[in-house]
């Protein structure tokens, strides 16, 4: 199954980074496929730094651990397993981690090949999308 990674990236206005993919008429988060050699951390963080030209610091949770020489990462604001048929009428699993996350730095510079467009949008804004996925409204209220 592939694992997915997605995030809710917010600037200091706390509006959220939401993308046009090319060939796509639909909002959605920014999200990357997880490589067989690394973690949900780095594939994130590398991706973002790939398509968008920025840094970002994961927000949310710590269980509070002090264990010695063992580093805690923030836990995904939510994960899911989604299922769905594709256009080539074949099975899809895949295994969806969603973060909450902020620009630390960086100015936002789109690969071409991936984004057609970006735009921050208020939580409001989002919730009143047509087209947008529900699972995206879902966990933002939530947020």
């Amino acid at each position: 199954m592939k694992q997915v990674t997605r995030t809710f990236l917010k600037n200091d206005e706390w509006k959220y980074l939401l993308v046009r993919h090319n060939q796509k008429d639909y909002w959605t988060l920014p999200w990357w496929h997880v490589e067989e050699w690394e973690n949900i951390y780095k594939a994130i963080k590398r991706e973002i730094k790939e398509e968008l030209n920025l840094e970002i610091k994961i927000l949310w949770n710590k269980l509070g651990l002090k264990i010695e020489n063992i580093k805690e990462k923030p836990s995904p604001i939510c994960t899911y397993k989604i299922e769905f048929i594709n256009c080539e009428w074949k099975k899809i699993s895949k295994l969806e981690y969603i973060f909450l996350s902020t620009i630390k730095s960086g100015e936002i510079m789109l690969q071409d090949e991936e984004i057609e467009e970006y735009r921050f949008f208020t939580k409001d804004e989002i919730l009143n999308l047509e087209n947008t996925f529900l699972q995206i409204k879902e966990i933002l209220k939530k947020i």
